[in-house]
């Protein structure tokens, strides 16, 4: 935890960047060190541990060997190996096999670029005129802008800003860079690459909300990216405004409410709904929490204008949207195109193989698969099939069909077991057990299975974790046999 805030934090706030702290230095964590960080904290030591231990990227014995990717753009290299559990992604899926610690985004896999990708300007232009504006008059720009979030769920921003200032207290502000999808990198490349416009996006998104305290959460393994936008955050205007955070969560921390528990070192699981966070969120506070690629978009709009925005995507979905683009393509990478833009013209573009031997993975362990038939569809927030199908956070992965559906599903099946978190019966159990009937091919009652996870679970991760299978199981049935 870096930067300093004028907020109170609770002394618990600190579990965290201790726990992180202790890993960082020895490799793992044993229970002496987390016992002895629940006596400074002057906490449980059963509750630090249970902290501690919902943090999926966390050791707690030596490492003995480095890491190995089991992400879908890694299984269907050769050598693949069925997965067992843990399974988990390293997120270079632009150069499999991945190994090894991050290394900064390389330039060279911007393959297209739009306004959020498009080089610097320098300056905080956009800072200036929110300020200009004042913000009433600012909420009323983004308003008029459309924009609507970019971390999967599309919700339109100036409703949730606005839901969380109705309540006329004091607002937690929470940017999301936890990033932890297989398949998705975007947040990355513009965190190493144009991490000012992120840090203008969110200095504009204080000068509006006047938050209490502002949080930057970014991923624990991801020290390039964090390290950039903390050099773009210590020259910004917001200096010493902002807590950064860093974590081992996984996949469940893009889920909003994981997220705060883990800010406010508790166990990081999904929170009953309602409240809202954006009634009732981080330390109690109406809580606003934005992805990455948001808060960039949110810097454009004040620079460009709401107009410019407009002018690229749809009426109903305007602006740019970054793809992560890996797989059987000639050209990995990320691919920022307007929404509307057909799938296919992003996959010609990238060098995919010929359609009628393709298929994708949309919306990774929480999406499903699609035909190549489909690929004229456009990319626009919602679902692209029933089975599961849908654009999420951006991450497609392109696939030889049929040859290598079975290995991909199975790799998204493994993750979703290994990355539940275990609060709900129905995710805790269900996933693990929809992975070991896909791997042994007795699929005779998935579909069920499915229908009980989905309706039953507590959050997005297990109610949409039977949508790779689904899919798989309804365009490719034979690959299971």
């Amino acid at each position: 935890m870096t930067s300093a805030t004028a907020f109170p934090l609770p002394r618990r706030a600190r579990l965290l960047p201790m726990l992180t702290a202790a890993h960082r230095e020895r490799g793992y964590l044993d229970r002496p060190t987390v016992e002895a960080i629940a006596r400074e904290l002057r906490i449980p030591a059963a509750e630090a541990w249970e902290a501690a231990t919902s943090q999926h990227e966390f050791a707690f014995d030596p490492r003995t060997a480095g890491r190995a990717c089991s992400g879908v753009a890694c299984a269907i290299q050769s050598g693949w190996r069925e997965p067992t559990l843990p399974a988990g992604c390293l997120f270079s899926c632009y150069a499999p096999p991945a190994s090894g610690d991050e290394r900064p985004f390389p330039p060279e896999m911007v393959r297209r670029a739009g306004p959020l990708l498009a080089p610097w300007e320098g300056g905080w232009v956009g800072l200036e005129r929110a300020r200009a504006l004042g913000p009433a008059a600012a909420l009323e720009a983004l308003a008029s802008s459309g924009l609507r979030g970019r971390g999967g769920a599309y919700f339109p921003t100036v409703a949730k800003w606005q839901a969380a200032l109705r309540h006329g207290a004091p607002v937690a502000l929470v940017l999301n860079g936890e990033e932890g999808e297989p398949g998705v990198f975007k947040d990355r490349a513009l965190l190493c690459l144009r991490p000012e416009r992120v840090v203008e996006g969110l200095a504009i998104a204080m000068e509006v909300l006047r938050p209490a305290v502002t949080v930057a959460f970014i991923n624990g393994s991801a020290d390039p990216a964090a390290e950039a936008f903390e050099r773009a955050l210590a020259a910004s205007p917001v200096a010493g405004q902002v807590l950064v955070y860093r974590g081992a969560g996984g996949y469940v921390l893009g889920e909003e409410t994981a997220l705060l528990n883990a800010i406010e070192g508790r166990r990081a699981v999904p929170r009953p709904r309602p409240p809202l966070p954006v009634d009732a969120g981080l330390f109690g506070m109406p809580t606003i929490v934005n992805n990455v690629e948001t808060f960039a978009a949110v810097s454009t709009i004040f620079r460009q204008g709401a107009a410019a925005f407009r002018s690229l995507g749809t009426a109903e979905a305007p602006g740019t949207r970054i793809l992560s683009l890996s797989g059987r393509v000639a050209r990995p990478g990320v691919y920022e195109a307007p929404l509307g833009t057909p799938l296919a013209a992003v996959l010609e573009e990238a060098g995919a193989p010929p359609l009628e031997r393709t298929a994708l993975l949309c919306g990774g362990p929480s999406g499903g698969f699609l035909p190549a038939a489909m690929a004229g569809l456009p990319i626009l927030p919602g679902r692209y099939h029933p089975t599961g199908a849908m654009l999420g956070a951006g991450g497609i992965v392109v696939l030889e069909a049929p040859g290598d559906i079975r290995r991909a599903a199975l790799t998204m099946a493994a993750f979703n077991a290994e990355q539940s978190c275990g609060k709900c019966t129905p995710c805790r159990e269900g996933a693990p057990l929809l992975f070991e009937q896909l791997s042994a091919g007795e699929t005779a009652d998935t579909e069920e299975l499915a229908e009980v996870v989905q309706a039953a679970s507590l959050c997005g991760l297990g109610q949409m974790a039977a949508g790779p299978i689904r899919s798989a199981l309804a365009f490719w049935p034979g690959a299971f046999r």
